[in-house]
């Protein structure tokens, strides 16, 4: 098994626990690093997607995803270099069509982006036998 089937495993057990309940738990110390003080998958799916999909747009981040556009947009508000923002995800105009923006990680989303797949790996070290 790869490194990325491990850690999409990883990724699906704890998906699979935050559906059964167990979500504060599972995604807590994920969770605390994104900056929420409350568990918000949505959050976690973006800043996730856009790690794995450099250059996406929001739509296709929607699509991705499965949330509304709307919901995408506040996320990246949230999670974003606007005011208020975390500063983890920029928006950069398409070389080709300047209505488009496109989406990567920030300096700072890469080292936010590190640490949750060195705590994923390590999560699922714990969940493999010996």
């Amino acid at each position: 098994m790869d490194e990325r089937e491990r850690l999409v495993r990883a990724t699906d057990v704890l998906t699979e626990r935050a559906l059964t309940g167990l979500f504060s738990r599972a995604f807590a110390q994920p969770l605390k690093l994104l900056g929420q003080t409350e568990a918000s998958l949505s959050s976690y799916a973006v800043f996730w997607c856009v790690a794995f999909n450099e250059g996406s747009t929001q739509v296709e981040i929607a699509g991705q995803t499965g949330l509304s556009a709307k919901t995408v947009s506040r996320v990246i508000s949230q999670l974003g270099e606007a005011a208020g923002g975390r500063g983890w995800i920029k928006q950069s105009h398409d070389a080709k069509d300047r209505r488009v923006r496109r989406l990567t990680l920030s300096r700072k989303g890469k080292s936010v982006h590190r640490q949750l797949m060195r705590d994923l790996q390590q999560f699922d070290s714990e969940l493999s036998p010996g």
